[in-house]
């Protein structure tokens, strides 16, 4: 599957559920550890050495890379610029946040460019990198239709076009 708007579709919401239950409770429920129900990703897990993305292949990393992005910059985005509406939000899409390692930086949440950086972290020269440039550009007139879409559905508050500058804004590629 080498199609980004195939992949987002009728992929990832399995990709992610498979990522996530290889990671224990403690860490993807790192903020709500209570309630269970806002997940967290830290640095690590995305990382080659913690192997909790070895069930996909090189495409579907860089698939899965793209559309992890941009999940987590469009809940970031909302929390930023869209507070007094994020809880509703945060409720409808319960969209994970990316947040650092323990025992430095777990409490602090990162921008989505670094889920990049922790997919090829520990790479040799030598071995196939991770390229996530390309995809990126393919999936982000897609996932522009996509947010106005939802915002324009089931979340009217929000001005879809508004809200895709904001997003645009934070992009590592253009």
């Amino acid at each position: 599957m080498k199609n980004f708007e195939t992949y987002y579709i009728t992929q990832f919401r399995e990709d992610i559920n498979r990522f996530f239950s290889s990671i224990p409770d403690c860490s993807k429920f790192h903020e709500d550890k209570e309630n269970k129900r806002v997940y967290s990703i830290q640095y690590e897990r995305l990382t080659p050495e913690n192997n909790h993305l070895d069930f996909l292949d090189k495409t579907s990393k860089e698939l899965f890379g793209v559309a992890l992005f941009f999940t987590v910059l469009t809940d970031m985005v909302c929390y930023t610029y869209y507070k007094e509406t994020y809880n509703k939000f945060q409720q409808l899409t319960l969209y994970p946040k990316l947040i650092g390692n323990c025992l430095s930086w777990c409490r602090y949440h990162l921008e989505p460019v670094y889920i990049f950086d922790a997919m090829n972290q520990g790479r040799l020269a030598t071995e196939s990198h991770l390229i996530f440039i390309g995809k990126f550009i393919e999936a982000s007139a897609f996932m522009e239709k996509e947010t106005i879409e939802f915002f324009r559905k089931h979340f009217n508050e929000i001005d879809g076009l508004e809200f895709w500058s904001r997003c645009n804004a934070e992009f590592p590629y253009r």
